[in-house]
């Protein structure tokens, strides 16, 4: 049976996820305070994996006690670093087994990049071998054509994969792109967009795309804010003329917001099919930013 976010990335609705991290313990309790609000406002809540290279409580479980405890959709996040190759198979079998069925496949920060800067990185697969198991489960085999117990069906589970508006050669990423459709993904959510014409030249990049492409948007908190992430995040632009706008406004949390539903208007106008917010250290204001847009 398909998810109802499968289901929805074959309409014509307009998209709209967000993205929770799992707590850094055991007490599960305001992450899902955090989403409860959320009911009917989003399609599905992406739950990190390790974000930042930052230990916090497996993604798999906390996708599933989303899902268990509000009834909203989880895409559960799945990254190369932590894991070789039995490890994130093993990991997958047991989130099928929960019934999880939305993913996002990812590569992951470096170690050195979060809390545990001493820690090794696995990276033994890459992004596209994740793809590739859920080729091989559903025909009943591992990645060493090893027999698995079960067939899983492909159509079953619904599969994601990430994009970058900010690459400079947008030409060979929808190549990319387009080679990862004919191995099962079915949509993809990108990096952050603040820059008009950045959006525009990434959408003209991925006319012959046939999937939702959803468009990463993170509302700005204040000028610092800005000022970091075109310091210290590739690939992310945020014009100078938000960076006035946010200067001049009385509360830049507030304006941070009407520039974020100013950005998904974009997306709508420019045809887009759908957006992913991204509340980075605004996840309690995530319903009043939804219903903004």
């Amino acid at each position: 049976m398909l998810s109802a976010f499968n289901q929805v990335i074959n309409s014509s609705e307009f998209i709209i996820t967000c993205e929770l991290s799992p707590p850094k313990g055991v007490n599960y309790s305001q992450m899902i305070e955090l989403a409860r609000p959320l009911k009917n406002l989003v399609h599905a809540i992406n739950i990190t994996d390790g974000q930042g290279a930052n230990m916090h409580m497996n993604s798999i479980i906390a996708s599933h006690l989303i899902e268990k405890e509000t009834g909203i959709e989880s895409i559960c996040q799945l990254v190369c670093r932590d894991r070789n190759s039995i490890a994130l198979q093993a990991d997958l079998l047991g989130a099928l087994a929960l019934g999880l069925k939305n993913f996002l496949a990812l590569s992951g920060d470096k170690s050195s990049a979060g809390d545990h800067p001493q820690a090794k990185d696995v990276f033994e697969l890459g992004t596209d071998d994740l793809i590739k198991i859920f080729g091989q489960f559903a025909k009943g085999l591992d990645l060493m054509n090893n027999k698995i117990d079960q067939i899983i069906p492909a159509e079953n589970n619904c599969i994601g994969a990430a994009a970058h508006p900010g690459m400079e050669d947008l030409k060979t990423q929808a190549t990319k792109m387009k080679q990862r459709l004919e191995t099962g993904v079915k949509f993809f959510q990108t990096q952050i967009v603040y820059d008009l014409e950045q959006l525009k030249r990434f959408l003209d990049s991925i006319q012959e795309i046939k999937v939702p492409v959803l468009i990463g948007i993170t509302p700005l908190k204040s000028v610092k804010m800005a000022n970091f992430m075109n310091e210290k995040i590739y690939g992310v632009t945020v014009p100078d003329n938000l960076i006035k706008r946010l200067a001049q406004a009385d509360n830049q949390k507030e304006e941070g917001f009407k520039i974020a539903a100013e950005l998904v208007a974009e997306v709508k106008a420019l045809k887009g099919r759908g957006v992913h917010i991204m509340a980075i250290g605004q996840e309690s204001f995530l319903p009043q930013i939804i219903q903004g847009i």
